[in-house]
């Protein structure tokens, strides 16, 4: 069943993003992630969970216990929050709800892919890194 606990986590990743940012912002221009971004965790489900088109900035997690990722989207690409919930969207998911609170929005999406349900929740924060084009998801299997 999916758990609640979506949102503590995505403010937890956004406190890290945040903290990131700052402490990168003495660095200059410098890409710190390579000119691919970091890679995807080996059983990310690419082809069931599109993302948007961007760098990678962070990734972890597995299938048993969920996956987080971070895409920094390009600067200029106007609100990436709804890009992202479109291009889900457009794949098949359908959104459940979304919340607000501080600047940070978050939109929860569930798709059943192949016989299995995926939870999807995406976040953005202009105190991020990237500032609103950075985009969070959170992916578990149900």
């Amino acid at each position: 069943m999916f758990r609640f606990d979506w949102l503590r986590r995505l403010l937890v990743l956004f406190a890290a993003i945040a903290l990131a940012g700052w402490v990168l912002a003495g660095c200059g221009d410098e890409e710190q992630a390579g000119p691919d971004g970091v890679p995807l965790p080996s059983d990310f489900p690419v082809s069931q969970v599109p993302l948007i088109d961007g760098h990678v900035l962070s990734a972890s997690g597995n299938r048993s216990d969920g996956w987080e990722v971070t895409v920094q989207g390009p600067a200029n690409a106007g609100n990436q929050l709804d890009a992202a919930t479109k291009k889900l969207t457009e794949a098949g998911f359908t959104e459940s709800h979304r919340s607000s609170e501080g600047g940070q929005s978050v939109a929860v999406l569930s798709g059943t892919k192949e016989g299995t349900t995926y939870w999807v929740q995406v976040g953005a924060s202009p105190q991020a890194a990237g500032g609103g084009s950075s985009v969070f998801y959170l992916v578990n299997v149900e």
